[in-house]
């Protein structure tokens, strides 16, 4: 008994000194940077003590080699990795890929031995020279939107030889291993095409799980983007998209509880109302709301942009059934989170055992604490303080990072425009992802130089007369023809892609 009563009070000593056992893991947005004004969001916003995990979105491929994206990410990258020696217990990833960035480079680089281990070979190189402590896989999807089935397979082999890799320039180095993540899909038929989750169950160290973009404008109806339960208006397919049911399906596959992540969202999804009284969930929308002051998208409002919202008289409801807010005046309804949501979905990931929390994304809390009243980082702060993570604080590391050196930026640069504008999601499942659709960019782009459409204009973006799909990005006289992601269309109103 004296042994036993020892041994109970050792694990508890150690839990008191390791902190919560739930991990917290939040997303970057490179393309936060491109915000107007109180909107803007750069690496120097973040409270190094909020999350255990950062991770930034997105890194880009090209010739099978993992590649930055921004024309700023290397003075970014810098930035995120300083923020390491505030917070020493602080784990920082680079994740690659993101709704826009598809799925082509993806196969291809799977496709072969030789191409991986580029691949491989590149990203452990990158990471090291830019401090990050990990790889966060963000391919949408494998096995669908165009990739093979061969896929699914070939996804597991990553995943081996990537761990692999990373274990074997460990002890070589003898630094540590480097962490292996992935953004996975919520959608059980996009599960079932892409994932052998009883195999990399035991390879990857977290999966985050984007239990978000259940619902949408590109469905007829107005829809929740992340319920915690099944709403009574869930038919068919849809019986599967929300938290619960994503969740357990992945855990009931093979996925260790406590290497799953929840996806939380601080953001929401808007819809022009088709009616004044047709304000309930399931009932007909009449399409996306209006796009949102900073974030310049239809169809999608960060939360600070909700706060506004409710605080220019919105009638706010709770559904009761799916355990998350919805709001609307006569013209526009939203779906989306609050920290009574989070509060419930808390209560429930621990009684779930899952592994802690994932959130797309800091720059769309409430990060000054300007718009909510409600301070800041309210929604991820009420994950924080509901799991216990952080400990009792953080330290600063004893040894600082040694300073990274970026290479030589061009001298032009972009102007801050919304360059980036994440795709609406198919309209037969959900897609979720590190949304607001996840991915910097608008699809492809070409520059002209010097000459050409931009000769004698102004920075900024200007429709192409030819393409409705098409727009013109300026940057000091230099010409740059870009695409809006597939089925939207370049909108002067908003000088954004939109839908038609």
């Amino acid at each position: 008994m004296g042994k036993l009563l020892t041994c109970v009070g050792l694990a508890l000593l150690l839990h008191v000194q390791l902190g919560s056992s739930y991990i917290l893991s939040c997303y970057f947005t490179n393309w936060g940077q491109y915000r107007p004004g109180a909107g803007k969001y750069f690496p120097t916003a973040i409270d190094p003590c909020l999350c255990d995990h950062l991770i930034y979105a997105f890194a880009s491929m090209d010739n099978n080699m993992i590649k930055s994206y921004e024309w700023d990410d290397e003075k970014l990258y810098k930035e995120f990795a300083a923020l390491k020696n505030q917070n020493g217990d602080l784990k920082t990833l680079l994740a690659i890929g993101g709704w826009n960035f598809g799925t082509p480079k993806f196969t291809a680089m799977v496709a072969s031995a030789g191409n991986r281990q580029i691949f491989i070979k590149s990203v452990i190189k990158f990471l090291r020279q830019y401090e990050f402590d990990g790889l966060d896989i963000d391919w949408e999807y494998p096995g669908s939107r165009g990739s093979p089935p061969a896929d699914k397979a070939r996804y597991t082999v990553l995943c081996q030889e990537l761990m692999a890799a990373f274990e074997a320039e460990g002890k070589q180095t003898n630094r540590p291993r480097l962490m292996l993540t992935a953004a996975v899909s919520a959608g059980k038929a996009t599960i079932v095409a892409g994932y052998e989750i009883a195999k990399i169950g035991p390879i990857l160290d977290y999966f985050h799980v984007m239990t978000y973009d259940f619902h949408g404008s590109w469905e007829h109806i107005l829809g929740e983007n992340s319920p915690l339960y099944r709403g009574p208006s869930d038919q068919g397919p849809l019986i599967y998209f929300n938290m619960d049911y994503a969740m357990n399906y992945w855990k009931s596959q093979g996925a260790p509880a406590e290497k799953l992540l929840v996806g939380f969202p601080t953001y929401g999804h808007t819809f022009a109302l088709s009616s004044r009284t047709l304000t309930a969930v399931g009932d007909k929308n009449n399409g996306p709301g209006p796009a949102g002051q900073y974030t310049r998208q239809a169809g999608f409002w960060a939360y600070y942009e909700i706060c506004t919202f409710l605080k220019q008289g919105a009638t706010q409801a709770w559904d009761v059934p799916q355990m998350v807010p919805y709001a609307f005046n006569t013209q526009t309804w939203v779906g989306y989170d609050n920290i009574k949501s989070f509060n419930i979905k808390i209560d429930w990931l621990k009684k779930s055992g899952f592994g802690g929390a994932m959130v797309w994304s800091l720059d769309l809390d409430d990060f000054s604490g300007t718009f909510c009243g409600q301070g800041k980082y309210p929604l991820i702060n009420t994950i924080k303080t509901g799991l216990g993570t952080g400990g009792s604080g953080c330290k600063a590391r004893t040894q600082p990072l040694a300073p990274v050196t970026p290479t030589q930026h061009p001298s032009w640069h972009p102007s801050p425009q919304p360059h980036t504008q994440p795709q609406p999601q198919p309209h037969t499942q959900p897609q979720p992802k590190p949304s607001g659709g996840g991915g910097g960019s608008s699809g492809g782009g070409s520059s002209s130089g010097g000459s050409g459409f931009c000769a004698s204009k102004a920075g900024g973006l200007y429709p192409d007369p030819t393409d409705k799909n098409a727009y013109y990005n300026c940057a000091q006289g230099r010409t740059y023809k870009e695409n809006c992601a597939a089925s939207l269309v370049f909108d002067t109103s908003c000088t954004c892609c939109n839908w038609p």
